[in-house]
């Protein structure tokens, strides 16, 4: 997938969600997940500061995510993510970058419903083993984020990021499966389940397609015929599951 071309701002694709909960996630994964059982993996996220009043989300609110992931084998990664994110925050160089080591940055349109948002996401690849020391609090949370990335928040987000005032909460348990093809689509089908303290249980299947930015119009009305014709209800309010979650998270805490 190439993106953008030519002097136009750079859109590396565009990213087509649709979310089923409750009980729709269970007929949606019964239509569309495969039977292998996919990877499994363990999500987690980062708000703060320790001390904030109960119901705020401090980075959630400027448009900051801080996500781990430590998956099933011996791979994880960490991703530092503005969205929504404004342009006018993203110096020349940042927008220059694409891949450096195990650093990755994209800018990409995610289209959930009727809305699209950019998003700019920094997914810095890590050993399993790194991730699972920090969130089992054997390490700082700093070192499972990158220089790279670090850098790039403090240059690029609306609060400055200190992590030593952050807490990490979850996991969410997800199960993903990659390279779905159904028709012309080659989809990504994940599921997160979350069962919280206080609160009823949490289950979420997203539906997602990376694809060009032109002609991403015409693949989304293709996509969203064939769940359609598959008797698949997506929610009225495609709402990001990362908000739920989070919230759910730290009402908990």
């Amino acid at each position: 997938m190439t993106g953008s071309a030519g002097p136009g701002p750079r859109l590396d694709s565009v990213e087509l969600k649709v979310t089923f909960s409750g009980a729709r996630a269970e007929v949606a994964a019964k239509a569309l997940a495969p039977d292998d059982g996919g990877v499994w993996c363990q999500v987690f996220f980062c708000e703060g500061p320790r001390h904030r009043r109960p119901g705020e989300l401090p980075l959630l609110e400027a448009g900051v995510i801080l996500r781990l992931r430590s998956r099933q084998g011996r791979t994880g990664d960490t991703t530092a993510k503005l969205r929504p994110c404004r342009r006018t925050r993203i110096p020349g160089p940042w927008l220059d970058f694409r891949r450096r080591g195990d650093d990755e940055l994209r800018l990409e349109s995610d289209w959930a419903g009727e809305r699209q948002v950019l998003s700019a996401a920094l997914t810095r690849t890590r050993d399993r083993r790194d991730i699972d020391a920090v969130t089992a609090g054997e390490r700082p949370l700093h070192t499972a984020f990158s220089g790279a990335q670090e850098r790039f928040l403090a240059d690029c987000a609306d609060l400055a990021v200190d992590f030593r005032q952050l807490t990490v909460y979850g996991p969410v348990r997800a199960q993903r499966w990659r390279d779905v093809r159904r028709r012309h689509h080659e989809l990504t089908v994940e599921r997160w389940s979350l069962a919280p303290r206080t609160g009823p249980p949490l289950d979420w299947l997203e539906v997602s397609e990376r694809v060009e930015p032109e002609g991403s119009e015409v693949v989304r009305a293709s996509l969203l015929a064939l769940l359609r014709k598959l008797d698949l209800e997506p929610d009225l309010e495609q709402e990001t599951k990362t908000r739920r979650v989070l919230e759910a998270l730290t009402r908990d805490a």
